[in-house]
């Protein structure tokens, strides 16, 4: 099998990029572990925003289904249900769909793996009920199950507290959510406003001190300021933060730089998003965690990238079209994940620098 691009990911960034590939009459392929596109889009009900000046704020699962349909007027094959599984002697990509494996040639690729989510342990962490944040997203607004009836939250980032908020509205009892710092994590201060103004407890400088139950969990010692204070509950939703997944990036021989900022080690990229492997891009978080509106922007950047190297677009309007996208995403993103992103790059381009980053 051939193609111009091959997209090793089906979420916003990697649709983004397939997009901007696709509009400019390049042959573009979708891959993709799960049944569907759209990625963790698919199960968020809040509104996303900022976006991209080409789209209004829309909740998540609507924004997968625009992108979804703009694809679909292109020529866009997708391998839904299919992994990478490595390379051939020749360059191409191994993909398998468990059953059979097949290579696949590409001019490009862009690999929009996107972030895994961190567990947070404590005694008896693995009792059944205890699940991630992203876990409980997934239960209630795509397969439209109750976790439980009483909830604790653990982290209090944007995503904990949006997924707190979605509990609340199919019935779940929120009975607090626990931040180990001082004050709440969340950038967007009117989310922990509203939940305390629904009477919502935060629990700041704690932790878990243990877990208890008989088969899943039933209750939790919370340590409050060396107190410890015991919650009943039958679901813990945990928010340990997110990593981009690297395993493709492996694969590939692409090397990585460290940069907190990002979410820790993601590989090294310069301004058009092309890794130090020939003709490898990346988009999304697989490129630093950052919000859905920025992710998508990575991926259109990347497209635009591709597009210029493939000449179906000349160079100077591709970085017309990249200037104003970097705009928008210097915009989006919040200041210290800019800083790191920048910083990220600059490594990257200096001579002097680049020496840090590793295979």
């Amino acid at each position: 099998m051939e193609t111009d691009v091959l997209i090793i990911g089906g979420g916003p960034a990697g649709l983004a990029a397939a997009i901007e590939t696709a509009t400019r009459g390049l042959d573009v392929t979708i891959v993709d572990e799960s049944s569907s596109l759209g990625g963790q889009l698919c199960q968020q009900t809040q509104l996303i925003r900022p976006l991209p000046s080409v789209y209004q704020p829309m909740r998540g699962f609507e924004l997968a289904k625009v992108l979804t349909e703009q694809i679909n007027d292109f020529t866009v094959g997708t391998l839904l249900n299919h992994r990478v599984i490595g390379l051939y002697a020749d360059g191409s990509v191994g993909l398998s769909d468990e059953e059979k494996v097949f290579p696949v040639k590409a001019k490009k690729i862009v690999v929009a793996t996107g972030a895994a989510e961190q567990a947070v342990a404590f005694p008896k962490w693995t009792l059944p009920g205890i699940i991630t944040i992203g876990a409980a997203q997934t239960l209630v607004n795509r397969d439209f199950v109750m976790p439980g009836k009483e909830a604790v939250i653990v982290g209090s980032s944007d995503f904990a507290l949006d997924v707190a908020s979605q509990l609340l509205e199919v019935g779940v009892e929120v009975k607090g959510i626990v931040e180990k710092n001082p004050a709440a994590a969340a950038r967007e201060k009117e989310k922990t406003d509203a939940l305390i103004g629904r009477g919502i407890p935060f629990y700041f400088n704690s932790f878990i001190k243990e877990a208890r139950g008989n088969g899943q969990v039933e209750e939790i010692d919370i340590e409050v300021n060396g107190e410890i204070l015991t919650v009943s509950a039958d679901v813990v939703c945990i928010d340990g933060g997110r990593s981009p997944i690297l395993d493709s990036f492996y694969q590939l021989g692409c090397s990585f730089g460290y940069q907190k900022e990002l979410g820790g080690w993601i590989p090294q990229y310069n301004r058009q998003f092309k890794t130090d492997r020939e003709n490898v891009f990346l988009a999304g978080n697989a490129a630093g965690i950052s919000q859905q509106g920025a992710l998508l922007l990575t991926g259109m950047i990347a497209g635009i990238s591709i597009c210029e190297d493939l000449q179906t677009i000349r160079s100077g309007e591709a970085e017309e079209i990249r200037d104003a996208l970097w705009e928008e995403l210097k915009l989006s993103e919040y200041k210290d994940v800019w800083e790191g992103r920048t910083k990220h790059i600059e490594k990257f381009s200096s001579p002097v620098l680049k020496d840090q980053f590793i295979s």
